[in-house]
């Protein structure tokens, strides 16, 4: 009883918890944070060690960002489990997803916490590309066999019915994702997805979509901007 002091009962995950403050938000988008935050769902509840092997790092540096994590309520510990002599702490999150939810007065630090995220995922990305080279894995195109690698973007003018529609798309994938995450099978593999408005600042001509169009006959083909590989 007295190891199960301060510890919350194993409960149920919600399927989405909503972060409502930005400071907590800024918390949780660390790069490494995320990585664990990852873990845990696909794995907890698990102790450290598991999630250590998971993201292959040393156990040690990860007990400070655990304590971050669950001061902020995102990861909660559930239970003290033993194995013979040896004691482990267990965790899990509090939803299987989390998003954030901030209030219109926070409109600012709202927009810097996106970015906060898209400068973590981003991170996370190129240490995964950079590894992947590393090991070999970012072979040349077998069109033979399915492609695990694929990278593009694209600039388009997209009316508030486009933008549905992509984000359509976007939670199909989500939860395509989603159903594979608790079956250790195939290659484990890291999906990122960005969208973001473009901002010109230095006066460069906007053409409007009824330009475009009227134009798109006589532009020569563009060429594509992917790169796929195995």
């Amino acid at each position: 009883q007295k190891d199960n002091i301060g510890q919350n009962p194993k409960m149920p995950r919600k399927a989405l918890h909503h972060v409502t403050d930005p400071a907590v938000w800024q918390t949780l988008v660390a790069p490494v944070r995320m990585e664990i935050l990852e873990a845990l769902r696909m794995l907890a509840p698990c102790g450290i060690a598991a999630v250590a092997q998971q993201l292959d790092r040393p156990a040690d540096s990860l007990y400070r960002h655990f304590a971050k994590l669950v001061k902020t309520g995102i990861v909660l510990k559930t239970e003290i489990r033993h194995t013979g002599r040896r004691s482990e702490q267990i965790y899990d999150l509090v939803a299987d997803d989390i998003t954030c939810r901030f209030t219109r007065k926070s409109d600012a630090a709202a927009g810097q916490a996106v970015l906060s995220t898209a400068q973590a995922i981003l991170k996370m990305t190129d240490r995964t590309f950079r590894a992947a080279e590393a090991a070999g894995q970012l072979a040349a195109l077998d069109r033979d066999k399915a492609s695990n690698v694929r990278a593009f973007f694209e600039h388009a003018w997209l009316a508030p019915r486009d933008l549905e529609r992509l984000q359509h798309h976007f939670r199909e994938i989500k939860q395509l994702l989603d159903d594979k995450t608790p079956k250790p099978a195939g290659r484990l593999c890291l999906v990122s997805v960005f969208m973001a408005p473009i901002v010109r600042k230095r006066g460069a001509a906007r053409s409007s979509p009824r330009e475009d169009s009227a134009t798109a006959t006589r532009r020569p083909p563009r060429p594509t901007r992917s790169t796929q590989s195995r």
